[in-house]
């Protein structure tokens, strides 16, 4: 079966067994690797990491599964996309380099699961985008809500008119932010860390351990905006059947943390749709939500003409809209009494599994690139009007803006040597 955008008729029929390579053995690399590791069907074959010391404890991880394996190890991903047996590869790495594995995996011919956020910047995720369409490889981005349950349940709410109109929809997080980056002195680069190749895209700077929290530098991520944000604008845009907005504003500042990162401590940003606004809040200095009674430090609100849905990572609630007489009153929801149980861990295997499927089986990607890019590209977009001071106009069908500096930037320079492949 041909998949959207691209054809896999030239592609070697797929195995029984799938051997993956891991690029980017951080923490959420080794999480993946135990997620990737449980299914039967599934080798681990290869992992990357510029950080050798991160191989290291990957190896560790993956001697520990109920299944052992012994991966060969390379400090070059690309000695991994040459391997002819790997089907697959999990990009697991900082924000700034997910773009170019990416792509060379697709040029490869690998199939590829990538975190998010999808692109550091629009004009990558478009590049990504492009590459995908043209190799016809299966790539998802590891947006696993898509595939938790009281995610999706609410995005059937909003869809079947339960709500009625739904002109908002507000989405937040809310933490107190405790690994913001150290203070340190630049130095040489410990044994095993290849500096140079971890800077990859970004401009060269000395080494210094406190760059190595990449989200807190908008060099290397763009804070929560494109942490977290691509999760929440994700499912909002699915739920609405939204694509693009026509107006991106947002402003953030450094209010409270003192550390040598740039990325803001709290943002309002605010994306205007033609049938609702969308609206995200964050605030790295504090968790408390009781006075907006928020059932948890994150979560999306979609609020509607006859009912408002509060959907988090621990269920949901549905409550119909304010009455000058009665208030509001429970409709129904989801408990959550049970945090034990993790549907995110849940939705997570789910969606992995979903990816392996249609590599087996020759299928579409569980969800279309061009859904995982018009969502990073609103927290990029958002990223771009904070830093630039004023609302971005935009025009979605032509990835454009009206502002020249807005253009210029969605494809900020990349450093020799670390250029995207021509497509």
């Amino acid at each position: 079966m041909a998949l959207a955008g691209g054809s896999l008729g030239a592609q070697t029929p797929p195995r029984d067994r799938l051997r993956l390579g891991f690029i980017g053995c951080g923490g959420r690399g080794r999480y993946l690797m135990g997620m990737f590791g449980s299914f039967p069907d599934v080798d681990i074959a290869a992992v990357s990491d510029v950080i050798e010391p991160r191989m290291d404890n990957a190896v560790e991880t993956l001697e520990k599964l109920p299944r052992r394996f012994a991966p060969e190890r390379f400090v070059e991903h690309e000695r991994i996309l040459d391997r002819k047996d790997i089907d697959a590869v999990v990009i697991a790495t900082t924000e700034h380099w997910h773009g170019l594995p990416f792509v060379q995996a697709c040029l490869a011919g690998k199939h590829v699961y990538v975190e998010k956020p999808f692109g550091h910047s629009v004009g990558e995720g478009r590049a990504m985008v492009t590459a995908a369409r043209k190799s016809g490889v299966v790539a998802v981005m590891g947006t696993q809500q898509r595939a938790s349950e009281q995610f999706v349940k609410a995005m059937e709410m909003v869809q079947s008119g339960k709500l009625g109109r739904v002109p908002h929809v507000h989405c937040w997080n809310s933490q107190v932010a405790r690994d913001r980056p150290e203070r340190a002195a630049n130095s040489a680069p410990p044994t095993g860390y290849h500096w140079n190749r971890w800077l990859g895209p970004a401009p060269e700077v000395p080494y210094n351990s406190g760059r190595l929290e990449h989200r807190w530098w908008m060099e290397y991520g763009g804070g929560y905006m494109t942490d977290w944000g691509p999760h929440h604008i994700d499912i909002i845009l699915g739920a609405m059947n939204a694509r693009t907005p026509h107006a991106i504003s947002c402003t953030a500042r450094r209010f409270v943390t003192n550390d040598p990162g740039n990325a803001p401590d709290a943002h309002e940003a605010v994306w205007e749709f033609p049938e609702f606004v969308m609206s995200y809040s964050y605030a790295g200095f504090t968790n408390y939500m009781a006075p907006l009674r928020y059932p948890a430090d994150h979560g999306i609100c979609f609020y509607g003409t006859q009912a408002t849905l509060i959907v988090t990572r621990q269920g949901y609630e549905l409550w119909t809209t304010p009455d000058r007489v009665k208030g509001n009153q429970l409709i129904e929801a989801a408990p959550y009494s049970d945090r034990s149980v993790s549907t995110n861990a849940r939705g997570l295997s789910t969606w992995t599994r979903r990816f392996l499927d249609a590599v087996k089986e020759r299928r579409p990607s569980p969800l279309d690139v061009e859904r995982s890019h018009e969502a990073t590209a609103c927290c990029a977009l958002a990223n771009l009007s904070w830093q630039l001071g004023r609302t971005i106009r935009w025009d979605g069908a032509a990835e454009k803006s009206t502002d020249s500096e807005v253009n210029r930037l969605l494809t900020p320079p990349r450093r020799s040597g670390y250029e995207l492949p021509r497509l």
